[in-house]
C-alpha cells in the first residue's frame, strides 16, 4: 500500500508538472509571468552502523516558482517549496534596477555570503551544498532571510561587482532581537575565465536584561569573512572543465556565551569541486558530468578536531527535463566524540521545467 501511495503520488506531480512547466500567464500588472516547477526524487543508502534508517526512499524537495517582470527595470520571484514534512516560502523578493549600474533588491533570498550557499544545487555539479554551507547556514552566517541589498556593478573589467546588505539576522527564533546583520561581497572577473570573489559579513545578538539601565544587553560582533574561487573553460567541443573553492574563517559563537562577554573560538572551513562534462548533442543524451568535491570543518582551529568530507558525483542529462545523478558521499570525522567513519549512497531524479 505504501508503494502504491508514492506511484500516485509520483504520478500526480509529473502530471501537473506538465501542465504548469513554464507557462506565461497575461496579467495587466506584469508585462511577464512565469510559472516553473521543480522536483528532486532520491533514493539514499546511509552507511555507519549506529544510522537507522539505513535507507529512504521518497520526494528530497519539490517546489513551485514564479517569475515576473513588473517593468522593464524591475523585476521578481516568488517560491514555495515543499518537503516531506513541511511546506515554506523560500524565496520572495523584488529586484529594481534603474541604471545600468545599480540595482536594489528587497524580500527574502539569499544574503551574499559563502558561494556554495549563493549557487544552486542545480549549477553546483556535487550531488548536494558542501559542509560549508551546512555548518555557516547552523551559525547564521548564510542562507536565506529577510532584508535588503543594494548591487553596483560598473560594468568594468577592472572593477568589482560590489554588494552590499543588510537583513533580519535570521529566521531562526535564536536571533529574534533588535540586532541586524551586515554583509558585503565583491566578485573580479579576470582574465582566462576566472572569477575571484571575497566576502564579509558581521551579526551580534541581543536579549532583555533586567538589571541594566537600557534593559537590553547585547554581544559583541560576530564576524565572518571569506574568500572563492570559480574558473570554467571549454576543453575542445565536446568537453568543459570547472573549478570552484572557498575558504572561510570566523567566530563560532555557538561554542561561547557572546551575551556574557565570552569570546569565541575561531572556526575554519573550506571546499573544493573540480568537474568534466562531456557533451554529445544527441537528443536521448545531452551531456554527462562527472565532478570531485571535497570540504573541511574545524569548530575550534585551537583543536585537533575536524570533519572532513569527501563526495564523487556522476550526472547524465537526458535530454529531457531529467537528470539522473548518483553520488558517494564519504564522511571522515576526526577527533570527534560520537562520530565514525561512514559512506553514503545517493541515487536521485531531478526535474526542472
Amino acid at each position: 500500500m505504501k508503494h502504491t501511495g508514492i506511484s500516485i503520488l509520483l504520478t500526480l506531480l509529473l502530471i501537473n508538472t506538465a501542465v504548469w512547466a513554464d507557462v506565461d500567464i497575461e496579467n495587466d500588472n506584469a508585462e511577464n509571468f512565469t510559472l516553473s516547477v521543480y522536483a528532486r526524487i532520491r533514493f539514499s543508502e546511509f552507511g555507519g552502523a549506529l544510522v537507522m534508517p539505513d535507507r529512504s526512499f521518497g520526494i528530497e524537495s519539490a517546489g513551485l516558482t514564479a517569475d515576473f517582470d513588473i517593468t522593464d527595470n524591475t523585476e521578481g520571484q516568488l517560491q514555495l517549496e515543499i518537503r516531506p514534512d513541511d511546506i515554506f516560502l523560500k524565496d520572495c523578493y523584488i529586484l529594481w534596477e534603474p541604471f545600468n549600474f545599480l540595482g536594489v533588491q528587497a524580500g527574502k533570498f539569499k544574503k551574499p555570503f559563502c558561494l556554495n550557499t549563493l549557487t544552486s544545487t542545480w549549477d553546483l555539479q556535487a550531488i548536494d551544498h558542501s559542509i560549508t554551507h551546512r555548518e555557516l547556514s547552523d551559525l547564521l552566517y548564510s542562507n536565506r532571510d529577510i532584508g535588503s541589498v543594494l548591487i553596483l556593478d560598473p560594468e568594468s573589467g577592472f572593477l568589482p561587482v560590489v554588494t552590499f546588505g543588510i537583513f533580519n539576522g535570521s529566521p531562526d527564533a535564536m536571533n529574534q532581537d533588535n540586532e541586524v546583520q551586515y554583509v558585503s561581497r565583491a566578485e573580479f572577473e579576470l582574465p582566462y575565465d576566472i572569477i575571484v570573489g571575497a566576502n564579509l559579513t558581521s551579526l551580534r545578538f541581543g536579549e532583555e536584561d533586567e538589571f541594566s539601565v537600557e534593559g537590553y544587553r547585547f554581544s559583541a560582533k560576530q564576524i565572518a569573512m571569506g574568500g572563492d574561487l570559480q574558473f570554467e573553460t571549454e576543453l575542445g567541443s565536446d568537453f568543459s572543465l570547472l573549478i570552484r573553492g572557498e575558504f572561510i574563517r570566523g567566530d563560532n559563537w555557538l561554542l561561547a556565551n557572546v551575551i556574557e562577554g565570552d569570546d569565541p573560538p575561531e572556526f575554519q572551513t573550506w571546499w573544493f569541486t573540480g568537474g568534466f562534462t562531456w557533451k554529445t548533442d544527441k537528443p536521448s543524451l545531452e551531456s554527462i558530468s562527472a565532478s570531485l568535491s571535497m570540504g573541511s570543518w574545524e569548530p575550534d582551529r585551537s583543536l585537533g578536531s575536524r570533519e572532513d568530507e569527501l563526495v564523487i558525483t556522476l550526472s547524465v542529462d537526458t535530454g529531457t527535463p531529467v537528470t539522473l545523478r548518483a553520488a558517494m558521499v564519504n564522511h571522515r570525522p576526526h577527533n570527534i566524540i560520537f562520530e565514525e567513519d561512514r559512506t553514503d549512497y545517493i541515487l536521485e531524479a531531478a526535474l526542472d521545467l
